[in-house]
């Protein structure tokens, strides 16, 4: 056992979400029961839920952030289906004090799917010129699924019922800044420019303070390093661990504790990736007869909100290079727009470049160098 603040985790199974024959399990679907949803910003469920999109390049600690490398098809906004987002919630609240969950990617469209798939596969065969295509799916399998058009076996993200997670820890001083501001965002009265500022406000907290935990590898980390159980099958073996990496190791049991314990199946490539049971994966790993989510699109309301998230970024990006001239071409504008201007102006001033994030390491995903 490693006792973590307040919480205690046991160590990670070695055969923890090792799983075959999950696109086998049977669907029974019904999308009204379990609709997609936002998370972060606008979300009426779950505002609080600190999210940074790394395949849309949202911040600039996405690789993806570079032009060369946007995929065509990413979301500003990260969906995931209403179960998985109760799920979450329940893990944020397990999180010892001053730590919080950081989402880095859900749903995920066939498009988005298909560029990572192609791309890792294609990396690998440069790697290993010798290497018949057989083995190089399989193994690029083990950390980009096969996307899939078929509705009887889709790609896990395609669901909406995946997620991939890390935490992050605030100091004292703007974890109180943090909760202040989300008991103002608690307000259900709050006009849409006030909110706008205040979470642009509370995500510059998190960006510029917060400190994602030592996991022993970068998120999307493309090698065996990032095996769920690689520190404990160590251990196992008889090593003893560094200091390092006994740190980086207690942090994937508390990351793989709360998420268990908030009803996610882990996956025993990729310490950060989670399924709901009601997934096809995650049925399979849980020991289930059948899954109840599968592949899924955007309805109005997702479009409408991805719109509105897009709208307000772009105001911003543009406001931020203008500066001071935006406070004069904020005259004669209609007063709705103009007090969302005035609001997305003063939380530039006050936090500086919405894109900019000090931590979270991130990586494109990709067979490691050697």
């Amino acid at each position: 056992m490693v006792t973590v603040e307040n919480g205690i985790y046991p160590a990670i199974p070695l055969d923890a979400g090792q799983v075959q024959g999950w696109k086998d399990i049977p669907l029974r679907e019904d999308d009204s029961l379990d609709p997609l949803i936002p998370l972060g910003p606008l979300s009426q469920e779950a505002e609080i839920l600190m999210t940074s999109s790394l395949y849309f390049g949202e911040h600039s600690n996405s690789p993806y952030a570079e032009n060369r490398n946007k995929l065509e098809g990413s979301l500003l906004t990260l969906f995931a289906r209403q179960s998985v987002i109760h799920r979450l919630l329940v893990a944020e609240q397990l999180l010892p004090a001053g730590h919080h969950l950081l989402v880095f990617d859900a749903y995920r469209s066939y498009q988005v799917q298909k560029s990572l798939h192609d791309f890792y596969k294609q990396k690998l065969r440069e790697k290993y010129p010798g290497m018949d295509n057989e083995t190089l799916e399989s193994e690029t399998q083990k950390y980009v699924s096969l996307p899939s058009m078929d509705p009887t076996r889709p790609s896990p993200h395609n669901t909406g019922g995946s997620v991939d997670v890390a935490i992050v820890k605030l100091d004292q001083a703007h974890e109180e800044e943090l909760l202040q501001i989300r008991s103002h965002l608690t307000d259900v009265h709050l006009i849409i420019a006030k909110r706008v500022g205040m979470e642009m406000r509370l995500s510059a907290t998190m960006r510029r303070h917060a400190k994602m935990l030592d996991f022993g590898t970068a998120f999307d980390h493309g090698g065996e390093k990032s095996a769920l159980a690689y520190y404990e099958s160590k251990i196992a073996a008889g090593e003893i661990l560094t200091d390092n990496d006994m740190l980086a190791c207690n942090n994937r049991r508390l990351l793989f504790g709360i998420m268990t314990q908030a009803g996610f199946q882990p996956y025993f490539a990729e310490w950060w990736h989670f399924n709901a049971p009601e997934s096809q994966m995650g049925a399979a790993t849980a020991g289930l007869d059948y899954a109840t989510v599968g592949a899924v699109g955007l309805d109005e309301s997702n479009i409408a909100h991805e719109n509105t998230r897009l709208k307000i970024r772009q105001e911003a990006l543009k406001l931020q290079r203008e500066g001071d001239l935006a406070v004069a071409r904020t005259a004669g504008l209609a007063i709705v727009r103009t007090a969302l201007r005035v609001e997305i102006l003063a939380a530039i001033r006050e936090t500086g470049d919405p894109k900019l994030v000090e931590d979270w390491p991130a990586e494109i995903i990709a067979p490691p160098e050697e």
